[in-house]
C-alpha cells in the first residue's frame, strides 16, 4: 500500500532526529580523540575504543542518510502526483524543498566531521607511534647504559685482583730479602771472627763479599720489577 504524504512527512521527521542526535555524538566522539590526541594518549586502548566507536556510528548515520534520502525521493513523487491532480500547494513545496535542504545540510556537516575526525585518528596514530618509539629507544639506552657500567665494573674488580696478587708476590719478596739479610748478617759475622782468627781466609772472604753483592744486585732488581707491575694494575 502506497504511503501517505503526512506517513513520508512523520518518518522523515523521525529519521532527521535520529541523524542530528548521532551528529551530535560523532561530534564528541571526535573531540575526545582530539583531546587524547593533544595529551598524548595515542595509540593507547581508549584511542582505540573512541577510533572504533567512530567508525561503527559513522556506518549508523550513512545507513540512516541513505533511508532520509530514499524517503525524500518518495515525498517529492508524492508531490509530483498531487501536481497532476492539481492539488499541490506552495506550502507542500516549501516542505519538500525544506526536507531536501536539511538532508543536503545533514550530509554536508557528516563529510566535515569525518573528514576531521580522520585527520585527528592519523595524527593520534603518529603521535602513539612517536610516543613508542621514544619509549623503545629510552629503554634500549638504559639497557646499553647498564651493560656498559657491568663491563667497567668487572674490568675495575679484575685490575684489583691482579694489584692484589702483585702485591702479594712483592711483600712475599720482602720477606725473603729480609730473611736472606738476615742469614747473610750472620754468615758476615761468623767470616769475620774467623777472619779475626785465621788471616788466610781474607781471599775467600773477599769472594764472599763480591757473590753477596751480586745477589744483592739480583734481589733489588727482583724488588723493582715487582714494583712496577703493582703500579701499572693500580
Amino acid at each position: 500500500m502506497k504511503q501517505t504524504w503526512e506517513d513520508l512527512r512523520r518518518q522523515a521527521r523521525q529519521i532527521e532526529n535520529e541523524i542530528d542526535v548521532k551528529l551530535v555524538s560523532l561530534s564528541k566522539l571526535g573531540t575526545t580523540i582530539q583531546t587524547n590526541s593533544s595529551w598524548g594518549n595515542g595509540g593507547d586502548l581508549s584511542s582505540h575504543s573512541s577510533s572504533t566507536t567512530c567508525e561503527a556510528m559513522a556506518l549508523q548515520i550513512e545507513q540512516l542518510l541513505n533511508k532520509l534520502s530514499s524517503l525524500n525521493d518518495d515525498l517529492a513523487e508524492a508531490v509530483s502526483t498531487m501536481n497532476q491532480q492539481g492539488a499541490a500547494t506552495p506550502s507542500v513545496l516549501h516542505i519538500l524543498e525544506r526536507h531536501n535542504g536539511i538532508l543536503a545540510d545533514y550530509k554536508q556537516e557528516f563529510q566535515k566531521l569525518k573528514g576531521k575526525i580522520h585527520v585527528e585518528q592519523e595524527r593520534a596514530d603518529l603521535l602513539g607511534s612517536v610516543r613508542r618509539d621514544i619509549a623503545a629507544h629510552k629503554t634500549s639506552g638504559a639497557d646499553r647504559q647498564t651493560e656498559l657500567l657491568m663491563g667497567e665494573h668487572d674490568r675495575l674488580l679484575s685490575s684489583d685482583r691482579m694489584a692484589g696478587e702483585a702485591l702479594g708476590v712483592a711483600m712475599r719478596a720482602r720477606e725473603s730479602l729480609e730473611s736472606q739479610r738476615r742469614r747473610l748478617g750472620n754468615i758476615t759475622g761468623q767470616i769475620m771472627t774467623l777472619m779475626n782468627r785465621f788471616p788466610a781466609i781474607n781471599n775467600l772472604t773477599t769472594r764472599i763479599n763480591l757473590r753477596k753483592r751480586r745477589d744483592s744486585i739480583i734481589l733489588g732488581t727482583v724488588v723493582a720489577v715487582c714494583i712496577i707491575i703493582l703500579f701499572l694494575f693500580m
